[in-house]
């Protein structure tokens, strides 16, 4: 784990004595008021190169936690689609490549909550759902997008839930079964999380590992980890913010672009957990109304279902408007909502499906263009 931050990181100290407040209704108040000062801080850093949007892989998902059992649907699961952001930031004049959710689909199948739902298909239902569900990696988005994979310079999660970065980064030492170690996709990346969310992975409680890849991280150089506590600029109009409750260590990219700013997590799995007032759902906007709740919980885990309520206020708070749905706010949920057969009557009210800003650039190019300037 490195102590050295790069050069383009900037402490953001907006949030830090909001956080501290012990009373969480108390906390509510100062971190949406700080929230504010926080947007203004991140817009005044510029806008992003570039964003763009690379679809990973579909799961099934028990409706009971996607909406917090405010669904009004006989349908156990819902259908959820995980997508990558390849965020482009500038600092003194070089290009700072940042994929944001780089799911790693193979690897996932090895979270206990991912492994016993393919063991109740059995192998050729197993084999029919994974040709469905999976719809690219990592390398293949890269490819489309033509960047490098040795030009990728961070990754980060908004959580660690269902992550393995081993095939990301590469490990020191040869992996359970294997004869040597892991060689990286990513050979220069190098992973941004929070310390918190770190610690996860040295003892889990028994409410935490049914989610995670018990050695996502184990044998990963600490040289590639940079360990993060709070809020950070990396370039210019990218930030990472801490929003935990979710988990522990839960943190929300958040990017400025020219149509506004976006946060991007699985705090909330569809725009109208944001605004539940907007929602088409059955049964969401009259649970919203009865428990006089704003935001409608990604309800997994109940690490801290105060905090997260919290954090979901926070990026709902430094997120613009949609354009092309302005009753919804820009937050983009790192495993959207969609439709589907297996869901019948949870229909997503309204999908961002994509974050799209700007033209891709290239490192080489990047950099004599700025000279020439």
């Amino acid at each position: 784990m490195t102590n050295n931050l790069p050069a383009c990181f900037t402490r953001l100290t907006d949030m830090d004595a909001a956080w501290t407040i012990p009373n969480p209704g108390e906390r509510l108040k100062a971190v949406r008021k700080a929230a504010m000062n926080l947007k203004a801080r991140i817009q005044g850093s510029g806008t992003a190169v570039c964003v763009r949007t690379c679809d990973i892989s579909s799961l099934m998902y028990p409706a009971r936690f996607g909406l917090s059992n405010a669904a009004l649907s006989p349908a156990p699961n819902v259908v959820m689609r995980n997508r990558m952001q390849l965020v482009q930031t500038a600092h003194e004049g070089r290009l700072v490549n940042i994929l944001v959710n780089p799911t790693d689909p193979d690897r996932s199948m090895e979270t206990p909550f991912i492994g016993k739902q393919l063991a109740r298909f059995g192998k050729t239902l197993t084999k029919v759902l994974k040709g469905k569900f999976v719809h690219g990696d990592v390398l293949s988005g890269l490819d489309a997008l033509g960047v490098a994979p040795e030009d990728i310079d961070f990754i980060a999660f908004d959580h660690h839930h269902v992550q393995d970065v081993r095939g990301l980064l590469g490990t020191t030492v040869a992996e359970p079964g294997q004869q040597a170690p892991t060689a990286p996709l990513l050979p220069n990346a190098r992973l941004i999380i929070q310390k918190e969310e770190l610690r996860t992975f040295e003892c889990m409680h028994p409410q935490q590992r049914y989610w995670y890849v018990r050695d996502g991280v184990a044998g990963v150089d600490p040289a590639k980890i940079i360990a993060v506590e709070g809020d950070y600029l990396v370039g210019g109009g990218f930030a990472i913010v801490r929003t935990p409750g979710h988990t522990a260590g839960n943190q929300s990219p958040a990017v400025n672009t020219d149509h506004g700013m976006w946060t991007i997590s699985e705090n909330g799995v569809a725009a109208e957990c944001y605004a539940p007032e907007h929602s088409r759902i059955p049964g969401v906007r009259r649970y919203a109304r009865e428990y006089e709740l704003e935001v409608v919980l990604n309800g997994n885990t109940l690490e801290s279902s105060p905090d997260q309520y919290t954090s979901m206020v926070l990026e709902k708070t430094l997120a613009d408007p949609s354009a092309t749905a302005p009753e919804f706010p820009q937050h983009f949920p790192s495993s959207e909502l969609e439709a589907s057969p297996i869901a019948p009557g949870i229909k997503p009210t309204f999908s961002h499906g994509h974050i799209t800003h700007g033209a891709v650039a290239q490192k080489a190019d990047f950099a004599g263009a700025t000279r020439a300037a």
